[in-house]
C-alpha cells in the first residue's frame, strides 16, 4: 500500500459553455449540484481526495469565482486557495500550484484533477497508485487515462507503447486528437488505446522541469508571478507576469512532446460531464426513456432530456428526442441529435444578449449570496444569506431606498446612528442616503428579503465606508 502523502490539485478554472443555459461565466458548471441536487461536482471531486492518504488540497480557480470556491471548499479545508486572474489553461495553472507546493516544502507526488468530473469507483484509481507514485519519484509524469467501453469522438486517444516493467504503466507511444467515428471504431477494434481522462500524478519539480524544457515562456512568467501574497484565505500571484503568460494546455505544451511520460489506463466510471448528452446518461430514465424528473410532466413522449430548476413545471405532449433546459431567465429547446450545434449558438446568442451568458441568479460574496427573485423598472427583490460572523460593509446608496424583512435568523442592523436588532418577521426601512450595515452575530445563517426602490437598483450605486473584507 502506498504510504507517501500525495497532494491533490483541483482545477476548478473551468466555464463549461456546453451546458448553458446551466452554466455561466458566474456559475461554472463545475460549482453546480448536476447530478444529485446536494453537493456540486467541485465538492464531489473534493470528496474523492478526502482520506488519509492525500494531503490537504490545493485549489485553482478564477478570481471571479473565489468566493464560491472558497464556500463550497469550506468542508475540503484546502492548504491553499489560489486565484488566477484570467483563464490560462491547465499547464500554467499547475505550474502555479507547482510553485505553491514547493514554497510549501511540498517535495512529493501531486495528483492533479479537474473540479467538473464525475466518477463512480474512484477507488480504482488509487489501487494505482502505488506504481504511479514509483515512477514519480523517478522524475515521470504519469498520466491516468480510462480504458474504453466504445467509440468515443468527444474525448482525445492516448495509443500505449511498451509496458514498463513491474507495473501497471506504460510508455506513451502517441496522444491523439478527438477521433471521427470510423477513428475511434478503429481504436477499440486494434486495443492499446485509451481515452485521455485530464488526470496527472508527478512531483512539482519534474512538472516544472519538464515545463521549462518545453514551454520556456510559460516556465519563465509563471515563476515570476509566482510571490504569492495572502488575503481572506486566498492565495494571489503576482499579476503582471501572468499578462503575459501564453494560454496553453499541458497536453501540447509537455506531455505530447516529452519522453519522459508514462500511462495508466484505468478501467472507471468516468464522464467529464462535458454536454448535455454526457449528462444526460448519467441520468435514471422512465419507462419511456425520459429522464427522472418530479418538474416534467410527459404524454406520448419519449426519449427527452428534460430541466428545469426550482420548482418551475415542463410539460411535454407528442414529442420525442428533445433537450429541454429551463432556468430562471433562459430555456434551451434542442434536438438531442444535434448538440454539437450549441457553440455556434451561442456566438449568435452573445451578438445580442450577451449577459444571459455571463450572469447568474446567485451571487456570491465574502458574507455568503444574494439572489434576485424578481426585477422590474423601479424595484428589484432580493434573498440575501448572511454567513454566521459575517458583515455586509456599511454603506449608502444615492438613488435607492431599501426594505429589509427578517425571514430566519437575528439581523443586527445600523441605520445612521441607530442600532436595531430584527427577528423573524420583523423588518426596517432605509431611504437612500442613509448609512446602513447588517451583521450577523449569530451561530445560524441568517436570511433576509430586501425589497429595492429608485432609479439605479445595480452595484454602481454602493458608497462603502468600512469593509471587513476589504473591498473599496
Amino acid at each position: 500500500m502506498n504510504t507517501t502523502l500525495i497532494t491533490p490539485v483541483i482545477l476548478a478554472g473551468g466555464i463549461g459553455t456546453r451546458l448553458w443555459p446551466l452554466s455561466r461565466q458566474a456559475m461554472p458548471k463545475q460549482f453546480l449540484p448536476l447530478l444529485d441536487n446536494t453537493h456540486s461536482l467541485l465538492q464531489s471531486t473534493l470528496a474523492r481526495v478526502s482520506d488519509s492518504q492525500f494531503a490537504k488540497p490545493i485549489l485553482v480557480c478564477n478570481e471571479q469565482h473565489r468566493f464560491i470556491a472558497a464556500e463550497q471548499s469550506t468542508t475540503a479545508n484546502p492548504q491553499g486557495l489560489l486565484l488566477e486572474p484570467q483563464g490560462k489553461n491547465t499547464a500554467p495553472a499547475i505550474a502555479l500550484a507547482a510553485h505553491y507546493a514547493l514554497q510549501q516544502g511540498i517535495e512529493g507526488p501531486m495528483l492533479v484533477m479537474p473540479a467538473d468530473h464525475h466518477i463512480e469507483n474512484f477507488a480504482e484509481l488509487t489501487l494505482q497508485l502505488n506504481d504511479a507514485v514509483k515512477l514519480a519519484e523517478q522524475g515521470m509524469l504519469v498520466t491516468f487515462s480510462i480504458t474504453p467501453t466504445k467509440a468515443h469522438t468527444g474525448f482525445g486517444y492516448i495509443k500505449q507503447g511498451s509496458k514498463i516493467s513491474g507495473s501497471n504503466c506504460f510508455e506513451v507511444a502517441e496522444f491523439k486528437e478527438k477521433p471521427n467515428l470510423a477513428t475511434a471504431q478503429k481504436y477499440l477494434a486494434e486495443g492499446g488505446y485509451s481515452w485521455n481522462s485530464g488526470m496527472f500524478l508527478f512531483t512539482p519539480r519534474a512538472y516544472l522541469n519538464e515545463l521549462e524544457r518545453f514551454a520556456p515562456k510559460i516556465a519563465h512568467t509563471v515563476k515570476a508571478a509566482s510571490q504569492f501574497s495572502h488575503d481572506l484565505g486566498f492565495t494571489r500571484p503576482n499579476i503582471e507576469p501572468l499578462k503575459n503568460c501564453p494560454s496553453d494546455s499541458i497536453d501540447y505544451a509537455i506531455l505530447e512532446r516529452s519522453n519522459n511520460v508514462a500511462v495508466i489506463p484505468v478501467a472507471l466510471k468516468w464522464s467529464d460531464v462535458g454536454s448535455f448528452s454526457a449528462l444526460a446518461s448519467l441520468t435514471k430514465q422512465d419507462a419511456y426513456g425520459n429522464n427522472d424528473n418530479q418538474n416534467h410532466t410527459a404524454q406520448n413522449s419519449t426519449n427527452n432530456f428534460v430541466i428545469s430548476e426550482s420548482d418551475h413545471s415542463i410539460a411535454t405532449l407528442g414529442v420525442s428526442d428533445l433537450a429541454i433546459i429551463h432556468t430562471h431567465d433562459a430555456t434551451l429547446v434542442a434536438d438531442k441529435n444535434k448538440l454539437d450545434g450549441l457553440p455556434l449558438l451561442l456566438k449568435q446568442l452573445a451578438m445580442g444578449q450577451s449577459d444571459k451568458l455571463n450572469h447568474h441568479q446567485v451571487v456570491y460574496r465574502p458574507w455568503g449570496n444574494y439572489r434576485t427573485l424578481v426585477e422590474g423598472s423601479g424595484f428589484k427583490v432580493k434573498k440575501i444569506t448572511v454567513n454566521s460572523g459575517a458583515k455586509l460593509s456599511t454603506q449608502r446608496h444615492q438613488h435607492r431606498a431599501e426594505h429589509w424583512v427578517v425571514v430566519s435568523g437575528i439581523a443586527d442592523v445600523r441605520i445612521d446612528e441607530q442600532l436595531l436588532t430584527l427577528n423573524h418577521d420583523q423588518s426596517c426601512y432605509i431611504a437612500a442616503k442613509q448609512i446602513h450595515s447588517l451583521a450577523n452575530n449569530q451561530k445560524e445563517p441568517l436570511i433576509v428579503i430586501e425589497v429595492q426602490t429608485g432609479a439605479v437598483l445595480d452595484e454602481s450605486d454602493i458608497e462603502r465606508f468600512d469593509d471587513k473584507y476589504g473591498r473599496e
